[in-house]
């Protein structure tokens, strides 16, 4: 088999159309017909099934592609290695943080990555979570480390959990909401939430389980760290947290924990790239820094 043939076939997998293939590939359709039919003759096997609608693997091709997308990322990433030793040139890394990530798991992995290569053009933007998803697409970073919703997962994306996290709600301390305990009698509160607003939905259905409760008319959205915390001090606010940070607020007595008749969704922190990302040896090196600092309960 050619290295070729195998690219042909992952692209066929991903993209789902031999004409999509094609184009990926910069080659005619007939050209990727070909690399498949001598594939499949050199096999012996049949690896797609062709219909109106498109192309589909069959159980031989499911099996190639996943061994193919490993064979190629090892060949690209050896001749990428090659080529960082030919020119001498300082490896560079960029990464992208989600603003609640920033301060956990990424600090001791960046302190571990700066041992090995401590001459690494490293580049780190702390980013919402929108951009991070349009970073990794448009590669402009190699990775990145965020806490993940449903909705921030996309195919062409692989997420690896590093742990998750408990949140809770909280309002000021001594607010007249701190005795609430009713989730439903919470829906007239300035909700302030620190994700994005499309994933505000979710977030409230696993919220209410399985009651039927209308959303708060009023959610704000705030995705800075600090702004977040000035805003979740003002009456009348029940506002979103992660107990890795609420607990400082709590202990200084700004904001108070609220207990009700909930339970709010765990998040799950994760190192994220694309599928078809080929690793240099200091991204490779990175992604193994941020999994041994994953986070411990």
């Amino acid at each position: 088999m050619k290295t070729r043939q195998l690219q042909t076939l992952v692209a066929i997998a991903e993209r789902g159309t031999l004409m999509a293939a094609a184009d990926a590939l910069n080659l005619s359709q007939p050209a990727v017909t070909k690399s498949i039919k001598e594939l499949e003759s050199q096999l012996g096997v049949q690896l797609l099934v062709r219909s109106g609608a498109g192309v589909r693997l069959t159980p031989f091709g499911e099996a190639l592609v996943r061994r193919a997308r490993t064979v190629i990322a090892e060949i690209a990433r050896a001749e990428q290695e090659l080529e960082e030793m030919k020119t001498s040139a300082d490896p560079v890394l960029s990464v992208g943080v989600s603003l609640l990530a920033a301060s956990a798991v990424v600090p001791r992995a960046l302190r571990a990555f700066r041992q090995r290569f401590p001459d690494a053009q490293l580049n780190v933007y702390e980013c919402q979570p929108a951009q991070i998803v349009d970073g990794l697409r448009d590669g402009s970073f190699d990775l990145c480390v965020a806490f993940v919703a449903d909705t921030d997962v996309t195919a062409e994306l692989r997420v690896t959990p590093l742990g998750s996290v408990t949140q809770s709600l909280a309002v000021p301390a001594g607010d007249a909401l701190q005795k609430e305990t009713r989730l439903a009698a919470l829906r007239d509160a300035h909700w302030l939430y620190n994700h994005t607003r499309e994933s505000v939905p979710a977030f409230w259905a696993a919220l209410c389980g399985a009651r039927e409760l209308a959303r708060p008319q009023r959610i704000s959205v705030c995705t800075s760290q600090r702004l977040y915390a000035e805003l979740a001090c003002e009456r009348g606010v029940t506002s979103v947290w992660l107990d890795l940070l609420l607990n400082d607020y709590v202990e200084r007595g700004a904001l108070a924990r609220l207990d009700i008749d909930a339970s709010l969704p765990r998040l799950t922190l994760g190192l994220m790239h694309r599928k078809d990302r080929v690793f240099s040896a200091a991204a490779q090196y990175f992604a193994e820094c941020v999994e041994e600092a994953r986070l411990t309960e």
